[in-house]
C-alpha cells in the first residue's frame, strides 16, 4: 500500500512493479497475495512514462492497482485501476472504461500490456466449485459472458471483477454443463471505490426442476428412474503395467490404492517403454460412468500427456478410448458417454516416456449388461442406475 505519497521530478529506468514471493512457503504452494496494490499518491513534475506498471511475466496475470487519487492516471488526476490489458480482465467492464497505457511492456504481439481504467471498481475473487469434473466456468451478466478455465495447480477458479449480478455455470471437458456441489466464492481487499463484487454477486446453477405446472402435460408409459450416484469400480482391484521402474517402489497396484497423497512414494512408475501402459481389471464387465486421473504432485507432470484412456472387453479388445491431448497439473475427469460396459480400463501413452500416476479411479455402477438384453427388472439400488433397467418394476 502507498498512502499519501508523493513523487516529486520522479525519472528511473526501473519502473516496473514485483508482486512479492513468500519463499518461506513450499515449492508449488504459492497462490499470489490475493490482494490487489493500493496507491494514494501525487506525482509532481514527473514525466508521463516515468510513472510505475506491471511486468507483463505470467505472474502478474490477475494483479492490478487501485489508484486511489488518480496520481498513476494518464491525466494524474482520476481515481482508477491499472491493470492487465487482456481480455480476462476486461470482460465485465464498458468498453470504453481502460485506455492502454504507451509506456511499459509489450506482449509477443507488440500488444502493451498495462491498461489503465476508469469509473470501475474490480476486486479479486477465487470460486471453487466443489464438484471434480468441473474443468470451466461461465459468468453471465445482461448480454455479455465469459468462460474461465480452472487453474489446475490451485484447484480453482480465478477472477478480477467489477460488481454486479453473474449467472454461473460450470461445464466439463466434454463442455456439457455439471451442477456444482457446493460452490465456494472467496474475495479478497475490500477497494477503496463502491460497487464491487461479494459473495453475494454470484448465482449458480442449481439443476432444480421448476415448479410451474406444464400447460400440456404429456403421458409417459417409461417412468423416469431415480438416478443411482456411481461408484469407485477399481479401488483394490487387480491392476499391473507393462514394467515397473523399480523392484521395490511405485508399483502398479499404487494406481488404484485410494491415496491421493502429495508424495511421490504412492504412485505408481513404470519404466521407459514405448507406448507405456497401465491397466485396471474390474473383475467382469461394468457400467462405466467416467474415469479419474491423477497426475503425480512433485514433479515431470508433462509426462502425463498425449495418452488414450481405453475401455477393453472380457477379451482384452478395446471397445472404445477417449484421447488426452496435452497434460494436466492435478487431476482431470474423462466421462466414457452412455451404456459403455467394459471389463478393463487401460491408461496408454503414445510417446516414449515413462507412465506415471497417483491415482485413477474408474466411476460408475456393478451391474452387468445382461440386464438389458434379457429385460429383466431392477432388484437392488445398485441395479437402478442410469435408467438402464427395463421391465415394469422400477426403483423406489
Amino acid at each position: 500500500v502507498l498512502d499519501n505519497v508523493i513523487f516529486e521530478r520522479f525519472i528511473s529506468d526501473s519502473r516496473t512493479m514485483d508482486l512479492y514471493f513468500d519463499t518461506r512457503r513450499p515449492q508449488g504452494n504459492w497462490e499470489g497475495m490475493g490482494d490487489p496494490i493500493e496507491a494514494n499518491v501525487a506525482m509532481i513534475e514527473s514525466d508521463e512514462d516515468a510513472k510505475p506498471y506491471f511486468d507483463c511475466g505470467a505472474n502478474e496475470k490477475y494483479t492490478f492497482l487501485e489508484d486511489v487519487s488518480g496520481g498513476f492516471s494518464p491525466s494524474g488526476t482520476e481515481p482508477g485501476f491499472i491493470i492487465r490489458n487482456e481480455p480476462h480482465m476486461k470482460a465485465f467492464l464498458p468498453s470504453d472504461a481502460c485506455t492502454t497505457l504507451t509506456y511499459g511492456g509489450s506482449f509477443s504481439d507488440g500488444t502493451r500490456c498495462n491498461a489503465f481504467c476508469k469509473n470501475v471498481c474490480i476486486r479479486y475473487v477465487h470460486i471453487q466449485s466443489g464438484i471434480a469434473e468441473a474443468t470451466k466456468l461461465v459468468l453471465t451478466q445482461g448480454d455479455t459472458s465469459y468462460a474461465y478455465y480452472l487453474d489446475d495447480l490451485h484447484d480453482k477458479f480465478r477472477m478480477v471483477l467489477p460488481g454486479g449480478s453473474y449467472q454461473a455455470k460450470f461445464y466439463n471437458t466434454n463442455d456439457i454443463e455439471v451442477i456444482a456441489g457446493s460452490p465456494v466464492v472467496s474475495v479478497f481487499r475490500t477497494p477503496k471505490c463502491t460497487g464491487y463484487a461479494d459473495q453475494s454477486s454470484f448465482v449458480f446453477s442449481t439443476g432444480e426442476p421448476t415448479m410451474s405446472p406444464s400447460l400440456a402435460p404429456s403421458l409417459s408409459f417409461a417412468p423416469t428412474k431415480p438416478y443411482t450416484v456411481p461408484i469407485n469400480l477399481s479401488q483394490g482391484k487387480e491392476a499391473s503395467h507393462i514394467c515397473n521402474y523399480s523392484s521395490t517402489k511405485y508399483p502398479a497396484r499404487h494406481g488404484n490404492d485410494g491415496i491421493i497423497s502429495t508424495r511421490r512414494s504412492w504412485m505408481t512408475h513404470t519404466c521407459k517403454r514405448a507406448n507405456a501402459w497401465w491397466k485396471v481389471d474390474l473383475g467382469g464387465l461394468k457400467q462405466i460412468e467416467s474415469v479419474e486421473i491423477w497426475n503425480r504432485p512433485d514433479c515431470c507432470q508433462s509426462r502425463l500427456s498425449n495418452f488414450y484412456v481405453q475401455f477393453l472387453d472380457e477379451y482384452g479388445d478395446e471397445l472404445s478410448s477417449i484421447y488426452n491431448d496435452g497434460y494436466f497439473m492435478k487431476n482431470k475427469k474423462f466421462t466414457a458417454g452412455r451404456n459403455v460396459f467394459a471389463r478393463y480400463v487401460r491408461i496408454q501413452l503414445t510417446a516414449g516416456e515413462p507412465l506415471h500416476l497417483m491415482e485413477v479411479k474408474v466411476l460408475g455402477w456393478d451391474v452387468s449388461p445382461d440386464l438389458l438384453e434379457s429385460g429383466a427388472s431392477c432388484s437392488d439400488s445398485t441395479q437402478c442406475a442410469s435408467g438402464l433397467c427395463t421391465g415394469e418394476v422400477y426403483c423406489a
